[in-house]
């Protein structure tokens, strides 16, 4: 068996820092590392080598020369050999560029098995590179793993999911990202081969579409700082932090949605443009993350002079879009097909593919849940177009280019980026906007007919329900650290753990929130017993009001109320806040 680990080094994230003279990022003396989730797969990768009694794992990357440092430190966890995709051409590319390129150094390596890499980078929230590189491929890929057996010439892989643990057998060849991180430790010397871009084509040209910055449909126009500045006020009682937080929301509101839409942007007469949301569902409604999608596309269609349109899949579309007029949408494009029951990788990005084709949204925007950033990039990479991961905020500028912004070196530091390609797709983190108030009103609905789907090399065979919908849906979240009292659950909120709760089984690992867990961006978070170390902060860093509560040091400098007390207390004061 012949293992791939795409991996990449990447700065140490506690240690960027914004210049805010230069607008830019100081990257001087900042050390460097492996990702820490492509340091699991290559782990991972060994250890599936091992069982199998032989086999060979190679490490590949693309980068700069200093990259080699972390093909070192992938030997020392277990690669056989590596390999240094090092050109000036690979220089400046984005995610689909990158996709692209590895995909070539892939099939030039030959008589792969399996390609594993980490979910995502620590620098970057995008998520995008192993399924785009998987439709580069050709091959079915699954994102967030958290088990992988090997059999019979198949895979058998779990997948952590918002809803629960999806199991799927896979053919052969395929691409599988996983939801674990370690660091690496130590590095060693060993087999590193470089590649060139003429390695991979044989000839390259200038400005070539193939690799780099010209085969780069997004570009990044700006860096920001935008760290909230907290208030770091002291409670005595439970009451206090309550009357602290309810003055704290009422001066931090959330962003505002009208049902009015704004004015069109740029010179008329020309032509208007729609904004798109896909709807995702669950238990036969649209989620909190669809909705507030549904309200900023109002925005973002009056910009552009369009409509606000709503796309829905799945077997029960219909009932779900008729109802989504109350919510803002001006029309529904619903695609009902029974093959579209439970999310499936191949059939859902197969759809999804055909409706971008034929409809050619000007702008569509998905919720940034783990099957929204697995569907988003394969569709992306299967039609060669440009994407942004895990935006938080969404804009339009008078030539009609949607503008993203999205957050990078934990959430801190945010890029402001513009696709060149269309449709223009975007992921957007849940609780970004507000949900429009009801009205009633009704939307045009449109039906789309697919055609046949095609059939999938993979199949789902168990799916074991643990629902995690409510992080991103409650307007108060609890996240239980290390420190919080022992057998304590609180009541009546969303819980979330922090990576040392969930890794003891205090919690399923979908309830992990963190930089190796999720973010989440309630109206209250309440940190009991979080030490309050850069890894747990920027899983909270949206949220508008931080309590602590019996936290340590870093926890209680990043919050806006501290109280060191009964945490029921606190729960029970705020467990209705908005």
């Amino acid at each position: 068996m012949k293992i791939v680990c795409l991996v990449k080094q990447v700065p140490r994230p506690d240690a960027i820092e914004f210049d805010p003279e230069t607008k830019s990022l100081r990257r001087d003396g900042v050390p460097l590392l492996l990702n820490p989730f492509d340091a699991a797969a290559v782990a991972k990768a060994a250890d599936l080598k091992k069982k199998q009694a032989g086999g060979e794992v190679i490490a590949m990357t693309m980068g700069p020369p200093q990259a080699a440092e972390a093909l070192k430190e992938c030997l020392a966890l277990g690669a056989d050999r590596c390999i240094h995709l090092s050109d000036r051409a690979f220089a400046l590319a984005d995610t689909l560029g990158t996709s692209r390129t590895l995909a070539l150094a892939i099939t030039k390596e030959g008589d792969v098995d399996l390609v594993l890499c980490g979910r995502k980078t620590v620098d970057s929230e995008t998520w995008q590179v192993p399924p785009e590189t998987a439709a580069f491929l050709g091959w079915p890929h699954l994102t967030s793993v958290v088990g992988i057996e090997l059999s019979d010439g198949r895979v058998r892989a779990t997948r952590e999911t918002d809803s629960g643990y999806d199991t799927y057998e896979l053919e052969r060849p395929a691409v599988l990202s996983l939801a674990s991180a370690n660091e690496a430790e130590g590095s060693r010397d060993g087999n590193v081969e470089i590649w060139t871009a003429t390695d991979l084509v044989g000839e390259v040209y200038e400005n070539d579409k193939r690799f780099g910055q010209s085969g780069s449909p997004t570009r990044v126009l700006a860096v920001r700082d935008v760290t909230p500045e907290r208030a770091r006020k002291r409670a005595k009682s439970a009451e206090e932090v309550g009357g602290k937080v309810r003055e704290l929301l009422a001066e931090r509101p959330p962003e505002a949605t009208q049902w009015e839409k704004p004015e069109r942007l740029g010179e008329r007469p020309g032509k208007s443009y729609d904004a798109w949301t896909f709807v995702e569902t669950v238990d036969g409604r649209a989620t909190r993350a669809s909705l507030e999608l549904i309200a900023k596309s109002r925005e973002l269609a009056g910009k552009l002079g369009g409509e606000s349109v709503a796309l829905v899949m799945g077997p029960d579309a219909s009932g779900v879009g008729e109802a989504l007029g109350s919510h803002g949408a001006e029309r529904v494009v619903v695609v009902e097909n029974e093959r579209l029951g439970p999310y499936h990788p191949e059939l859902w990005s197969a759809a999804l593919v055909q409706v971008l084709q034929r409809l050619r949204p000007h702008v569509l925007a998905i919720p940034a849940t783990t099957n929204g950033r697995d569907l988003g990039p394969r569709a992306a990479g299967e039609l060669e177009l440009g994407m942004t991961g895990d935006c938080v905020n969404l804009g339009i500028d008078r030539a009609g280019r949607l503008i993203q912004t999205k957050p990078a070196y934990g959430g801190n530091i945010v890029s402001i980026i513009m696709g060149a390609t269309t449709p223009q797709l975007a992921t957007v983190r849940p609780r970004m906007f507000s949900v429009l108030e009801p009205r009633e009103q009704t939307a045009r609905v449109e039906r789309f007919e697919l055609d046949p789907l095609p059939e999938p090399r993979s199949g789902l065979v168990e799916h074991r329900p643990s629902p995690a919908f409510d992080l991103d849906e409650e307007d108060v979240v609890v996240l239980l650290g290390p420190d919080a009292p022992a057998g304590w659950a609180p009541e009546g909120v969303a819980v979330g753990g922090t990576r040392e709760v969930c890794a003891r089984g205090d919690l399923p690992g979908n309830r992990q929130i963190g930089l190796y867990g999720r973010p989440v961006a309630p109206r209250v978070l309440i940190a009991v017993g979080v030490p309050g170390d850069f890894e747990q902060l920027t899983g909270i860093v949206k949220s508008a009001v931080i309590v602590s509560v019996g936290g340590g040091e870093g926890m209680e400098r990043t919050a806006d109320v501290v109280f060191r007390g009964d945490p029921g207390e606190v729960v029970a004061a705020l467990a209705q806040e908005r």
